[in-house]
């Protein structure tokens, strides 16, 4: 079969390699679309060594059942699915509590074990969920980052905030607006220094937009919210200044999530912090709940992603990654790729 395949460090080319055999609980799926996730772009820009090469990438797809192996009864051949990417034990206290996510022995699609960007991938059936005739393939593949973005909203404790501000409108911070809006906020600022990206936030229901070069994110917010902060604020970029913005922008007893992981360390304010009782929360993956919900989100048309969305076929893998590794495009936010 052919696949994508990340032979070593700064190289990526289609090759040729063995198709996949189901072990015990495991199927064999036919990849039907599959995205290419910003960690992973990162990952080979930096040498990552969490995505050490030899590897076959991707984690963010859908497709159909091609093959069933030993002991699988509740997926039949043909059905189609998507797929968590965390792979857990099911065993460990983790696990038993639903934070399947959080499981010390996990493993990740396209990081520990073979991924999806190639024709066909073995994923254990215990991962997989159905996926709706209704919900295309494209969709299909968003359906993880989709449900990343999901997570965010659980782990708040408010509910119909008034202001919710999303700093960086890359794919997650695109969907977190629209999972934010789904979930009842009244008001959508986004933020990022790339005006195209603005104009896609905007394309899918933020307003206002503002660009941190040239305004200032924490007034702009103060004047918004007569002199408050926002009740939410959610980092989608990760870097110590993203980071320090967002706890500044939120209003005392806000609450601040970080999912952007550009960067590690991180000084933020913490006077702001302990007399504003701001909470931080870090958001990391999905869980089965997080993944059900954001097909339902697609199934009833809730996402829009014709603004910010580019398919491309699996053989052009390699120029893409170029590209995008070269610098953010001006036209799309998110690259798919179709075996």
């Amino acid at each position: 079969m052919k696949a994508l395949v990340y032979p070593a460090w700064d190289t990526l080319e289609i090759r040729e390699v063995d198709p996949p055999s189901p072990a015990p609980g495991e199927v064999i799926v036919r990849v039907a679309a599959v995205g290419i996730c910003g960690s992973e772009v990162e990952a080979v820009a930096s040498r990552s060594p969490r995505r050490p090469p030899p590897l076959i990438m991707g984690h963010e797809f859908c497709g159909e059942v091609e093959e069933v192996g030993p002991g699988v009864g509740e997926v039949v051949r043909g059905e189609r699915v998507v797929s968590s990417s965390i792979i857990s034990c099911g065993r460990c206290a983790e696990c038993r509590t639903g934070a399947t996510h959080l499981c010390p022995r996990r493993e990740v699609l396209g990081m520990n074990r073979p991924g999806a960007f190639a024709e066909r991938v073995a994923v254990p059936a215990a991962a997989l969920h159905p996926l709706p005739e209704r919900v295309s393939p494209l969709q299909g593949a968003l359906v993880e980052p989709l449900a990343n973005a999901v997570h965010v909203w659980a782990l708040l404790g408010q509910r119909f905030p008034e202001v919710v501000v999303v700093i960086g409108c890359g794919a997650i911070g695109l969907m977190a607006i629209q999972v934010a809006r789904a979930g009842g906020a009244l008001t959508l600022v986004a933020a990022d220094t790339s005006d195209a990206r603005l104009a896609m936030a905007h394309a899918v229901g933020a307003e206002p937009v503002l660009n941190p070069a040239r305004q200032d994110l924490q007034a702009e917010v103060r004047e918004l919210t007569r002199g408050r902060g926002a009740d939410v604020v959610i980092d989608a970029v990760g870097t110590a200044a993203t980071r320090r913005a967002a706890v500044v922008a939120a209003r005392p007893g806000g609450e601040v999530v970080w999912i952007g992981l550009h960067g590690d360390a991180t000084e933020v304010p913490g006077r702001d912090v302990v007399l504003g009782e701001r909470r931080i929360t870090g958001s990391y993956a999905v869980t089965a709940r997080d993944l059900e919900t954001a097909i339902g989100l697609f199934a009833h048309g809730r996402i829009e992603i014709e603004p910010w969305v580019r398919p491309f076929a699996l053989a052009e893998g390699p120029r893409v990654f170029r590209e995008l590794l070269a610098a953010p495009p001006s036209d799309y936010a998110k690259a798919l790729l179709l075996p």
